[in-house]
């Protein structure tokens, strides 16, 4: 049975996904609240106990969405890793995440412009994901990081640099389609990411005996 709390929150995401529906069809600033309300078949009261304006509603919906879409590209992911070897390298994951990348870009192109370049905004409040799973998969990618050497904290900066570079980059091809195409750019952005995480874990000062046997 469903409880108060888990239908405030499916109706919350229901109009969030009519909002990007409509910013897909009509652009965002041709879409208005009454827009929304419309769509989604609610009262303007009901739009406003979950969201204070149209700005308040762009900012929650690129949040859910960007964390939706950090979870399916670690879903797919940790498919792919289940195909190969068990040994595989931490590197070599790396650069299967920036092709998963990549691909779901290429995929999902109306969603990703919405979004733009702000599939970072998912960090910004973590660790308050929208539910259990997306904390879970984060949790294992920072768990990678972690046994490569990094802390939590180092993990943690250097993932949300490795994203900011993907989508700031990945969104200028998609949406301008210049200077470059997502394909002209897989190889040098894999590269990039790889040279970034190895750089950063050889900066970390060695681990003391002590450390090592813990």
């Amino acid at each position: 049975m469903k409880t108060e709390t888990s239908r405030k929150i499916e109706k919350k995401k229901r109009i969030i996904e009519t909002a990007c529906q409509l910013f897909i069809s009509m652009g965002i600033s041709a879409t208005a609240v009454d827009d929304v309300v419309k769509a989604a078949g609610i009262a303007r009261g009901t739009f406003y106990l979950y969201f204070k304006d149209k700005s308040d509603l762009l900012e929650q919906l690129i949040f859910y969405k960007s964390t939706e879409a950090m979870k399916e590209l670690l879903r797919r992911t940790q498919a792919a890793l289940a195909e190969t070897e068990s040994d595989t390298d931490f590197l070599s994951t790396v650069r299967l995440f920036v092709s998963q990348y990549i691909d779901f870009y290429s995929d999902n192109k109306d969603v990703m412009m919405v979004l733009s370049k702000n599939m970072t905004s998912f960090l910004r409040y973590f660790p308050s994901f929208f539910d259990e799973e997306a904390e879970t998969l984060y949790g294992g990618l920072l768990q990678r990081f972690e046994t490569y050497g990094y802390t939590q904290d180092a993990a943690n900066r250097t993932i949300y640099i490795v994203v900011e570079m993907l989508s700031a980059v990945c969104a200028d091809a998609l949406i301008y389609g210049r200077p470059f195409s997502l394909d002209e750019l897989r190889e040098p952005l894999t590269q990039a990411a790889v040279t970034l995480i190895e750089r950063g874990a050889a900066e970390r000062p060695a681990m003391l005996p002590a450390e090592k046997a813990v």
